[in-house]
Formats: structure tokens, sequence, C-alpha cells
């Protein structure tokens, strides 16, 4: 049978989305397992997908897909600045149609778009982690949960300080807006929050339907600096000790990161306080005066990048040491392919130029996306055969230059 991949964009009418968005909706939650969404959860969906773009694998006479894809706009933050990302979501194939070159289908058709619209690079999350180096696509960040005991917290800084106050539902977004802008620019990786996602974060959408809680911190002058979104994981009816989950705490100051954990650490019948979305260097062991308070668990992939045009992703970034190196990129679908000189002797303005020059390092498309937040060392990549020195020492010439200020995160699941 005969199939085709066909583009559309969600459309609302009188609070339902259309048909052709409302059979593209449910073949998505069933790929995913998921329950089959009701009238209001369906605009609800519908609605949170305003201003993306979905993609489907059609068989000829059938109005359902037979594979999905979601893909939207968004800014990155990357070392000194941010790059405009194509973020990917979405991807499910039905049951009965796997192993037939659909998934292969869908992300050509997406990255072809996003190379036509002079978009750097590609960006997503992976439930399967073996899935997507076969396109390019290169491990970049990683997240690990996070355990607060607080019976066992005591803080270095006793008294608090600023103001704390509770933010409803409606009142949220105005916020919390202006201070995740501010705090994405302190990890690589991190991406702006697109509009219907903060209703999604504050209600817990379609998939979380549990009360939750917002608190934003303000600073002495009354600046809000910091704000945390958390629900109840776990009930203290039974033990008389209730479990909190944290679904995101973002934080512009260190005074602000530690009042919101403080307000998380004092509230009554709490026992614990879980974080399954932290990054890999938070601080909170430190602010305590016994580290054993917290506890965490083992990294977790996260964020995957595809570097899609190479000067303007390799220049959009700024680099801690002036050098000249000429990296060679092998890519199967030749987005990245080339050989390519990086020069940042002008440190605000880096040059990525072609060159004909023999290259000093060697690497895949995957390799680079790897490398591009600064998380992962080239010689790390050098001995596990994944990445080839062509000149002495570039290995770790590469380190350096892309060495990034903070550890790459995205606190924002997609």
């Amino acid at each position: 049978m005969t199939w085709q991949v066909h583009r559309l964009a969600p459309a609302l009418a009188e609070g339902a989305p259309d048909a052709d968005t409302a059979t593209w909706i449910r073949a998505m939650m069933a790929a995913f397992l998921g329950p089959r969404p009701g009238p209001e959860e369906m605009a609800t969906i519908a609605a949170s997908f305003a201003g993306q773009r979905l993609r489907g694998v059609y068989e000829t006479a059938d109005t359902s897909p037979v594979a999905t894809l979601r893909s939207w706009d968004t800014a990155m933050t990357v070392p000194g600045g941010e790059v405009a990302a194509d973020a990917i979501s979405s991807i499910g194939v039905r049951a009965t149609h796997r192993r037939r070159g659909l998934l292969r289908a869908l992300l050509v058709d997406d990255l072809a778009e996003a190379v036509r619209a002079g978009t750097p690079v590609a960006a997503l999350t992976s439930t399967q982690g073996s899935l997507y180096e076969r396109f390019g696509f290169g491990l970049a960040a990683w997240t690990r949960s996070l355990t607060l005991d607080t019976r066992a917290a005591r803080f270095r800084d006793a008294a608090p300080t600023g103001r704390l106050r509770m933010l409803d539902p409606s009142g949220f977004a105005p916020v919390a807006g202006p201070i995740q802008d501010r705090a994405r620019r302190r990890h690589p990786g991190s991406m702006d929050r697109s509009a219907p996602s903060w209703h999604a974060l504050i209600t817990g959408g379609v998939y979380d339907s549990s009360p939750r809680s917002a608190v934003a911190w303000a600073d002495a002058t009354g600046r809000p600096a910091g704000y945390v979104v958390y629900g109840v994981a776990e009930s203290w009816w039974g033990t008389g000790s209730a479990t909190l989950a944290v679904h995101d705490l973002q934080a512009t100051t260190p005074e602000s990161y530690r009042e919101l954990w403080r307000h998380l650490a004092s509230l009554d019948l709490v026992g614990e306080v879980g974080w399954a979305n932290a990054s890999l260097d938070e601080p909170l062991p430190w602010l305590l005066t016994d580290h054993r308070a917290v506890s965490s668990g083992g990294p977790r992939d996260m964020l995957w990048l595809r570097v899609l045009d190479v000067p303007a992703a390799l220049g959009a970034r700024r680099y801690p040491v002036t050098d000249r190196i000429v990296l060679r990129v092998h890519d199967p679908d030749r987005h990245a392919s080339g050989c390519w000189a990086l020069d940042t002797t002008d440190q605000v303005t880096p040059a990525v130029t072609a060159t004909t020059d023999t290259p000093d390092v060697e690497m895949d498309a995957a390799a680079l996306g790897s490398l591009y937040l600064g998380g992962v060392d080239p010689r790390v990549l050098a001995r596990a055969g994944r990445l080839s020195e062509h000149s002495p020492g570039a290995a770790g010439r590469l380190a350096r230059l892309f060495a990034a200020p903070g550890v790459p995160w995205n606190g924002i699941r997609f």
C-alpha cells in the first residue's frame, strides 16, 4: 500500500479541533499508549499545539495517520548566546507499521524544511536512546533525579530573605515567563517556553490532573527572581509524611535558588521533595549542613542535537580561547557535510568557513551534535573512536575551544 507525508497546521473552531487535527491527535496518543482523549482533552491538546507544525504519514484511503511528528521553532541557549532551533516531538508509529521507514520519512521532511528556513540546529528528547544517532542527532545534555529529606535538611544560612508569594494560574505566566527567560541563559541547551506550555505547566495539562502550586520569590527591591511549581506525589494520609514533586524550578540568582528550596523544605506534613528533571550540577547539597540530606540518581539522557548548518550553528556560540582548527564532518544526509575552519581570533564574531585545508579532527554529524553545547569532552569521543585526530593534540584544542561556562541542561521536557 502506498503512503505519503502530509503537513497540517493545528486548527480550532469554536473551541474544538478540526477533523484532521483530531485524527492526528488520536493517532499520536495511540502510538504512545495513551488514553483516547475526550472532547475537552482534545481541545486542550489542540490548543497547546497552536503555531506548531504537524506531520503525518497517511496511507491511501486512510484518514488517520500511521505515523506522526510535531515540530516548532524555539530559541535555545548556547555558550555566549542563543541559536534558533527546530524542536521535534510526538514522533510515533502505529504498532502495525513499524520497520517501514516511516520515522525516517517524517524526519527527512521536517529537517529539510528546517534547512530551507535557515534553522541552524534541530533538537529532540527521546524515549529510546538508540533511535536517533543514525539521523545525525548526538546526545548533548543530561538530567538526573534529586530527592531532599526535609527532616534532615538544615540550611547554612538560617535566616530567610526576600519575599515569597503564591501565584494563581491566571497570573502565573506573566511572572514566570521573564524569570525563565533570564534563568535559561545560565545553561546551554535550555529552551524558551512556548506560550501554550505555561498553561500545561501550572495545570498539569491532559496528562496530570493533580493540583499544582506555584510560588515566586522576589528580592528586597521587589523584583521576582525565581519560581517553583510543585505538587503532591504521595499524600501524607497513609504515613503522616507527604512527598512533593517539583515540576519546574527556575532561579536567576543564588539567593532565589536557596529561598525556593528553603520554602519546599519547610512545608508542613512534607517528608521528601523530589525533582525528576534536575541538572547535573545542582548546588542544593552545598546549601545544607549535611550533604546526605540530598540523594541523587544517575545521569539520564535529556537532549539530542542535530547540526543542520555548520557555519550558522558554530557562529552562534562563543569560545573561551583563541585558535583556528579545521573540522571534517561526515553527514549521510549532507546537511553538515564538509571541511570547516573555525577561527576564534575575533572572539565576538567567530568565523566559520568552508576550506580545503587538511583537517585537524574528523567526526560524524552526531558527534558534532554531542560536542556543540560543551557537555562532552572531544578527548573522550576520540578514545571511543567517535572522533579522529589528524594533528597532535587536536582533540585537546577542541576541548578548550568548546568548553562551556555552565553544564548543559534543558528543564523543559518535550
